[in-house]
């Protein structure tokens, strides 16, 4: 077996060989063979490189695979087509897509099982815009198997007594029954993932809108002040779930200013082009996260959630203030149940409610549009122009007016258009709502511009 030279034997060798005509010289022999020598290590180098990208791949995918299965379930663990082969969501046909927001406590966390917080995520296909519509834990509803009961007390009857889909899909059906809304999907999170997921993103950035002190917060006292503030995991999640002070209402609105905050960050080049955060929001998501979102529409989730114009995105919450939907149940529900909330126009009467939500969408027009708006009362039905002004201002109408017509009972819901058309999205969806044509009118009044006269024919 021939010995291999080295350079330096080689140059060696060949210093003593005469140059002749038409022979390669001693230092051209040199030069070519260290270029091969270097080109034999770069080749060596290259083919470590791609060894070892194949192998942080294979380790990055096998864990991808891992935190997936947790996150969807075994039976729908992805392979590599669940991620390409992408497919619309269920709704999009339909032109929105609903998916419940379910916050729930960790294992060790009393009433773990209890959803803290309850959130309807709309998107809307035709204008893009997303609405997040938060229900209070306290709404006294009927669920399914389990009779009256605080609504958030659905999934828990769900997960203790395991019935078909476990808690979210108890929530679901009873969310779904009281808006009369189709829910799609359901997200689900613990307190634990929540912190882990906001520190994964490097924390984020919130509008308080006032000042905020909780002595009654569990394991301590917790305070934050008005302004821009740059929050952590613990801070952000003290700042979502504190309402001693507050409201659950309150609590409800800084939720959904903490949710977009998160959504803004993860969406973020910063984090995109981040392998480290990618891995570790994967991770975080497959160990404290459950859906019912399939692999293959993830792809498409991730198209929708980049168009969305975060400043666009509409908010409501369902509350009992003065122009809200909801009033205390004290005295109409068991005082067993302790401290309840029920729509204002009785128990089990979800019309209004229905009614805002159904048409979230058209409140940002109808806002812009500020159409001052009479409400008059032609049934005879007491208390029905107050209940029905009420509705309207949820939805985002400028209600001035409402009494009794004194025009007397009419049959039919007349609307008067005192605007000759200017105010068109207004008379669109009064029109939907009442199922009743406007009529363009002389402006006879200036202290209002729509004029709303409801006949004994209105059922809602």
């Amino acid at each position: 077996m021939k010995k291999k030279l080295t350079i330096e034997e080689i140059e060696k060798s060949v210093s003593s060989i005469p140059e002749e005509k038409n022979q390669i010289s001693p230092k051209t022999a040199v030069t070519f063979a260290r270029k091969k020598k270097r080109r034999k290590i770069k080749r060596i180098v290259i083919l470590s490189i791609v060894a070892l990208i194949l192998v942080g791949l294979g380790w990055l995918g096998w864990i991808s695979y891992q935190s997936m299965k947790n996150i969807f379930g075994g039976e729908n663990a992805p392979g590599l087509l669940g991620l390409i082969d992408k497919k619309q969501l269920k709704g999009e046909a339909s032109g929105r897509v609903n998916v419940l927001i379910l916050g729930v406590g960790d294992e060790n966390h009393a009433g773990s099982t209890l959803s803290d917080t309850m959130m309807v995520l709309s998107y809307d296909t035709k204008s893009k815009n997303i609405a997040m519509v938060s229900i209070p834990r306290d709404m006294y509803v009927k669920i399914d198997k389990d009779g009256y009961a605080k609504i958030n007390e659905a999934h828990a009857y769900g997960e203790e007594h395991k019935v078909q889909g476990g808690g979210p899909e108890l929530a679901r059906q009873t969310v779904s029954n009281v808006l009369d809304l189709p829910i799609h999907y359901y997200v689900r999170f613990d307190f634990t993932g929540f912190k882990k997921l906001v520190d994964a993103v490097g924390g984020v950035d919130v509008n308080v809108e006032k000042d905020l002190y909780d002595p009654y917060y569990p394991g301590g006292n917790f305070s934050i002040k008005k302004g821009i503030r740059h929050m952590d995991g613990t801070l952000a999640l003290k700042y979502a779930r504190s309402r001693e002070t507050t409201s659950d209402f309150d609590r409800a609105k800084r939720q959904q200013q903490v949710i977009v905050a998160v959504k803004n960050k993860i969406l973020s080049s910063q984090t995109l082009f981040n392998p480290k955060k990618i891995l570790d929001i994967i991770q975080i998501i497959g160990n404290h996260v459950k859906t019912d979102f399939k692999t293959n529409e993830f792809q498409r989730i991730l198209e929708l959630a980049k168009g969305v114009d975060s400043n666009r995105i509409i908010n409501k919450v369902i509350d009992n203030g003065a122009d809200g939907l909801l009033m205390n149940g004290y005295g109409i529900t068991p005082s067993s149940a302790g401290s309840t909330l029920i729509p204002k126009a009785g128990l089990d009467n979800y019309s209004a409610i229905r009614n805002m939500v159904r048409n979230v969408f058209t409140g940002n027009q109808i806002k812009a549009e500020g159409a001052k708006i009479s409400v008059l009362n032609g049934t005879g039905r007491s208390g029905l122009a107050t209940q029905v002004a009420d509705d309207l201002k949820s939805q985002g109408y400028n209600v001035v007016n409402y009494g009794t017509a004194l025009t007397g009972s009419q049959n039919t819901t007349a609307i008067y258009d005192y605007t000759n058309g200017s105010k068109s999205n207004t008379i669109k969806a009064l029109e939907k709502y009442f199922s009743a044509k406007a009529e363009k009118r002389n402006n006879s009044n200036n202290s209002y511009d729509i004029e709303i006269i409801i006949g004994r024919s209105y059922n809602g």
